[in-house]
């Protein structure tokens, strides 16, 4: 699940409540992976569940496709 505001929620995992941190976070493409330090998250307090922007992570995954994507002239 992904949030785009600030409220702490119910983890889906554990039921647990969630606060923002800032985690480094590796996401794995095209048999790569792309570590990415410092991104904003929910985690859960008990189990610790991330739970990413979809803003971020739309973001991300446009920074991945450009680093991967070969370059049209």
């Amino acid at each position: 699940m992904n949030h785009s505001n600030n409220e702490h929620f119910d983890c889906e995992t554990c039921d647990g409540e969630t606060e923002t941190k800032f985690v480094s976070y590796t996401f794995k493409r095209y048999g790569q992976e792309f570590t990415y330090p410092n991104i904003k998250a929910e985690v859960c307090k008990k189990c610790g569940e991330i739970y990413l922007d979809g803003n971020s992570v739309l973001e991300i995954e446009k920074d991945i496709k450009r680093k991967i994507m070969p370059k049209v002239a």
